[in-house]
């Protein structure tokens, strides 16, 4: 389960720290036992220790992020305060930036594994060809990158570094979701996803019947580490009973509209987030 809807952002309305553990709850029952979360995220960390204690258990798993800025250190044991951890299973580096800052970030992570503050260690976000360069030099395991079908960009080269991929947003931001239509406003910031203005968006969701089950089966069918969704209401959790196999030819369909779909976004991530820039050491 991914936590980023429990925080505040232009993507969606934020949920009450009740509603947000409830949910919690209701994920743990239904039997998912990885949650992703970042620093970033606010009280979505403390939200997620709450719940647990409130289950009285303790058989969770937790991922999360930091920014490679110099604070990176302190911001992963503030982390571990909030989840009231010694160690988060998996650590990554947030977002990517440019020049000296990403490689102390890395080595910070290391430090940190090597620590017993986290068990594996890895990157979120990451274009290809930086994700390429910094294999072979740091004892990273985990990249995390959205995976859709309105978002394929690299992944077939991506999936032969061998790293454990953690999809999110496996129902592009919702709008796989069934509760839009092509080019309709969904009335937040994923009215500037390059998704929205495809021409191949419509027979895209014709093709999985408005169905956002046939669009996470996809993503399962692809056999990531494990897929990040997020929810916002009980019911939503109800999409996990009705993950199905997908036939080839439907495989091969949907594949063909997802990569014509992908290619109409220029930058190398699905928010056109500038990531060489100072935005992303913040």
């Amino acid at each position: 389960m991914g936590l980023w809807n429990l925080s505040s952002t232009p993507f969606h309305k934020a949920l009450s720290p009740n509603e947000g553990k409830a949910l919690i709850k209701q994920a743990y029952r239904k039997g998912i036992r990885y949650f992703d979360t970042a620093y970033s995220y606010g009280d979505a960390e403390s939200m997620l220790a709450g719940a647990m204690r409130e289950l009285g258990r303790d058989d969770f798993h937790v991922i999360s992020k930091v920014m490679p800025v110099p604070s990176a250190e302190r911001k992963a044991e503030t982390i571990l305060r909030r989840i009231g951890r010694e160690y988060a299973d998996v650590l990554l580096i947030h977002w990517p930036s440019c020049g000296e800052s990403l490689f102390k970030a890395l080595r910070t992570l290391e430090k940190l594994k090597e620590n017993g503050k986290a068990l594996a260690i890895g990157v979120s976000n990451f274009p290809l060809p930086l994700l390429e360069s910094i294999c072979s030099d740091f004892c990273i395991t985990f990249h995390e990158r959205p995976l859709s079908l309105i978002w394929t960009r690299d992944w077939k080269e991506e999936k032969k570094l061998g790293l454990n991929t953690l999809a999110y947003a496996p129902l592009g931001m919702g709008i796989l979701s069934g509760r839009y239509r092509a080019g309709e406003d969904p009335g937040d910031a994923r009215a500037r996803l390059a998704a929205i203005s495809s021409p191949s968006l419509e027979k895209l969701l014709e093709a999985i019947g408005h169905d956002p089950a046939t669009a996470l089966s996809w993503v399962y069918g692809e056999k990531p580490f494990g897929v990040i969704s997020g929810y916002s209401r009980m019911e939503d959790l109800d999409i996990l009973d009705r993950i199905g196999i997908l036939s080839e030819n439907k495989r091969e369909e949907l594949e063909a509209l997802a990569a014509e779909i992908t290619a109409a976004e220029p930058s190398d991530n699905i928010f056109s987030h500038n990531w060489r820039s100072d935005a992303c050491t913040t």
